[in-house]
């Protein structure tokens, strides 16, 4: 997640760089949407999975799932919250920036992958490690299963980051490849994916898995044309995406996809799981659109340095509030149940939405401490200089394989494949990407970079 970065100590103060100081660092050019929509997609993606939180009381005991597991007519609700591709689109358009600039200061691939993933991984490691305490103490308490439970829901948004992973190990070279032939890279990807999706239809095993990349690599490469300019601008990238909103629309209604863009059970073709014909057109549509938008968006970013101010503070939490908001969904979920307050309303009914307002309020009071308390270990990461990787290219390639795989396997619903990835998650952090103070970070001069 590249985001606003200097040193980690500002000239005036001798402490960590305001947001106020980082604004004043701010370089003329810089696209400010781009921030906006990372600080606004992780707001989002945490007021959704509050939303779409829906636990009951089976046989005594704790269960649930997602909102349209109960009511899938809020399904439309998805066309307005599904805002992951959104965040691989701009998430493209910062890493081609930074890597621009890595490739001028002659920086290594991989030490730019490392660097990226000690950022994605510093905190994730604090929320590996918060959950591998918890299930041994409930383990200890003979309460496992209920923690396992707990940690299972805390880790549902932790498919993205296992995807991310993957994109950004592969961006150095990605990027490499669509500059120096971004028409043939794009039909290649295009026709991957096409073949992977037929494979899905065929029933063909294994296959359409390569989508769970080549799908969510394609809104980066969309990124990567954003930031080199081969969008087209103005009314012609209003007339593009409306197309693709179009296209969407008619993949749903005369295609064989549903009509909803998030995965669910019961339905024959996830939209997600892989990555589906239809959630490429729905994110080409909300990418172009919010490309479409991005001038208007800068200049007021420009005008308006309260904005400006507040987007860089949201960055500087962002991964935090997304690692842990669901950790504090379901921390406010324990102590409702012990407290015998889980409502026993059907979900989707008026009724549930009222109960919902002092659960979301209670979420927020229990996230805001714990983002205090964990987000400087975020900062420090956005703050610090470029990591130096002692090894070769294929090796923090294998460390980005096996952090991805720990990571997602940590999102499991099976209590010994969770514990295995947590474990496998805190191995990849302790035994190859932490820094401990052994002189391989480089320092680098104050500025404000993607």
């Amino acid at each position: 997640m590249e985001g606003m970065s200097a040193t980690s100590t500002s000239p005036a103060t001798g402490s960590r760089p305001s947001a106020a100081d980082l604004a004043s660092q701010t370089p003329s050019g810089r696209n400010r949407a781009v921030d906006l929509y990372r600080a606004a997609a992780m707001a989002i993606v945490a007021l959704g999975h509050w939303l779409g939180t829906v636990v009951v009381i089976r046989n005594g005991k704790l269960d649930g799932g997602n909102l349209l597991d109960f009511a899938p007519e809020y399904g439309w609700a998805t066309w307005i919250g599904q805002v992951m591709p959104l965040f691989f689109f701009v998430g493209g358009f910062a890493s081609a920036t930074s890597l621009r600039s890595a490739e001028r200061r002659g920086v290594r691939p991989a030490d730019w992958i490392a660097t990226r993933l000690r950022r994605m991984v510093a905190p994730a490691a604090a929320l590996a490690t918060f959950w591998a305490v918890a299930i041994a103490v409930g383990a200890a308490a003979g309460g496992a299963g209920t923690i396992t439970l707990a940690a299972a829901g805390a880790a549902i948004p932790l498919w993205f980051l296992a995807n991310y992973t993957i994109d950004t190990a592969l961006a150095p070279f990605t990027f490499r490849w669509f500059r120096a032939r971004p028409v043939g890279f794009t039909a290649l990807l295009l026709g991957l994916f096409a073949g992977a999706e037929a494979a899905r239809f065929a029933h063909v095993p294994v296959v359409p898995q390569l989508n769970w990349v080549i799908g969510w690599l394609g809104f980066q490469v969309a990124g990567f044309a954003w930031q080199d300019g081969l969008l087209p601008t103005g009314r012609k990238l209003v007339a593009l995406a409306a197309a693709f909103w179009a296209l969407a629309v008619a993949a749903v209604t005369i295609g064989p996809w549903p009509a909803v863009m998030l995965h669910h059970g019961g339905l024959e073709h996830s939209p997600t799981h892989p990555p589906s014909t239809a959630l490429l057109l729905f994110g080409f549509g909300y990418s172009f659109t919010a490309a479409a938008l991005a001038p208007a968006v800068n200049r007021w970013l420009e005008r308006s340095a309260r904005a400006w101010k507040v987007t860089i503070a949201a960055n500087s939490v962002a991964m935090s509030v997304y690692l842990w908001h669901m950790t504090a969904g379901m921390l406010v979920i324990g102590v409702a149940y012990l407290a015998d307050l889980i409502p026993g309303v059907a979900a989707g009914t008026g009724p549930w939405w009222w109960m919902k307002i002092p659960f979301l309020l209670a979420n927020v009071a229990v996230l805001v401490p714990i983002v205090r308390r964990v987000a400087p270990i975020e900062q420090r990461q956005l703050l610090g200089g470029p990591t130096t990787w002692r090894w070769g290219t294929a090796s923090i390639l294998v460390v980005a394989a096996l952090l991805s795989a720990s990571i997602k396997a940590w999102s499991s619903p099976h209590a010994p494949v969770l514990v295995a990835g947590l474990l496998g998650t805190l191995a990849v952090w302790h035994g190859a990407l932490r820094v401990r103070g052994d002189g391989h970070r480089a320092e680098k001069s104050p500025t404000v970079s993607s």
